[in-house]
């Protein structure tokens, strides 16, 4: 066995004094910026007063969980006025570049306080679970909601730091078990609120022009190979060739490839597989797309989902349409306690090449054909998320934002 070569003494230290000196480097231009940015964010509207914030202290690397949220959140200002506070200049004009929310610029606690007094903020709403949040949560006058940036069954779903919010918005039946079982002392029936997941409502960019009847669209999104064993979830070394190869030998099939962005950043061998992959995907000229560009239009777009256990496949499941899970080739990787992966079958590496009878198992049918509805994905999907058809989503997750604005308001 190749062992690694050992790391020079000080490398390390090394790393670490680059890193802080990249940080070093942000903040003196964040400092330089601060002076002008409170008026270049005025360009996307005054903050409202009596209006819901989003809290979003964090850097401008954390946008994605943002940007999850950023429909949803631009569709509720329309009905109740919604703005994004944030307390670094380049966070800032990220935000700013991305959506058509306003921004308040609220740097150091006086600014905050200012901020919340002024404004007569009613309901914050956080994306995350960063220390600056409490930053904010100490304030005692609004209603503060955890909305999070994607269902799922892993151990940050489940944070001790929810016992901090009013409320948590949960997807359905399964965000609120799971608190409950995980947090001493949580009432999980008072302090959830299930809200479906709302961006499916929305349309997003991205997607290629196929014409409707040039093939069934399978969407194949592999997740990395993780940076330890606990979480060696990718299946482009077990599954992804075999499996490919299984896809465009129907001629039926047209495939939209989306590798995990880190992929093969720590495994050579997922990064051979990822471009193994691409190689039998090209034989085909243009009929398959290698996806790198923005996410959601995929689940409209695509007619069923093979993925890996990662985020993606929660996603895909609140669409109701086929899904496959693989399974880890690692018996050291981390399993979850969790309904989805204990009663959905998981395809194990041995199986790759039949992914196709899997995935009609399943209810995906041929091109144009009505699509059979599987009974198990049907009740998963219910418990994950309820009811997520035809705006379903949205009228619940505006209705949990105006009650909790209600109840600010009683105080």
């Amino acid at each position: 066995m190749k062992l690694p070569l050992p790391e020079l003494p000080g490398a390390a230290r090394l790393r670490r004094a680059a890193g802080l000196g990249a940080e070093a480097v942000r903040r003196a231009r964040n400092s330089v910026a601060a002076g002008g940015f409170a008026e270049r964010a005025e360009q996307n509207g005054l903050v409202p007063n009596g209006g819901v914030a989003v809290y979003f202290c964090t850097d401008p690397d954390n946008l994605f969980q943002l940007e999850q949220w950023r429909r949803p959140l631009e569709h509720l200002a329309r009905t109740r006025p919604t703005f994004v506070v944030v307390d670094r200049p380049d966070t800032g004009e990220a935000v700013l570049a991305r959506s058509t929310l306003p921004v308040a610029f609220a740097q150091g606690s006086g600014a905050l306080e200012r901020l919340v007094d002024e404004r007569d903020v009613r309901v914050v709403l956080y994306v995350n679970q960063v220390e600056r949040n409490f930053r904010m949560l100490r304030f005692a006058g609004p209603v503060h909601v955890q909305l999070g940036h994607g269902e799922s069954d892993k151990a940050y779903s489940v944070s001790n730091q929810h016992k901090a919010y009013d409320l948590t918005f949960v997807g359905g039946p399964a965000g609120r078990d799971r608190l409950g079982a995980a947090l001493r002392g949580f009432d999980a029936d008072a302090r959830t609120v299930p809200v479906g997941r709302p961006q499916l409502d929305h349309a997003y960019p991205g997607a290629p022009d196929w014409s409707r009847g040039s093939g069934v669209r399978v969407w194949y999104a592999p997740t990395w190979e993780g940076d330890r064993p606990s979480v060696a979830y990718g299946s482009l070394v077990s599954h992804g060739v075999e499996l490919v190869e299984a896809l465009v030998a129907d001629p039926d099939v047209r495939v939209v490839y989306r590798p995990h962005p880190r992929t093969g950043l720590s495994s050579p061998r997922h990064a051979e597989a990822d471009r193994a992959v691409r190689a039998v995907l090209a034989r085909d000229g243009d009929r398959h797309l290698v996806d790198s560009g923005p996410y959601g239009w995929q689940w409209d777009f695509a007619d069923a989902c093979v993925t890996d256990l990662s985020s993606v496949a929660y996603d895909w499941l609140a669409t109701g349409k086929p899904l496959v899970v693989t399974e880890p080739a690692s018996s050291e990787a981390y399993r979850p306690a969790s309904r989805l992966l204990d009663e959905l079958p998981l395809l194990p590496a041995s199986a790759a090449g039949s992914v196709l009878d899997v995935l009609g198992s399943r209810g995906l049918g041929e091109p144009g054909s009505e699509r059979a509805v599987d009974p198990l994905l049907a009740d998963l999907s219910a418990y994950y998320f309820g009811e997520t058809a035809e705006g379903a989503s949205t009228r619940r997750f505006e209705a949990a934002v105006e009650a909790a604005w209600s109840l600010a308001s009683t105080r």
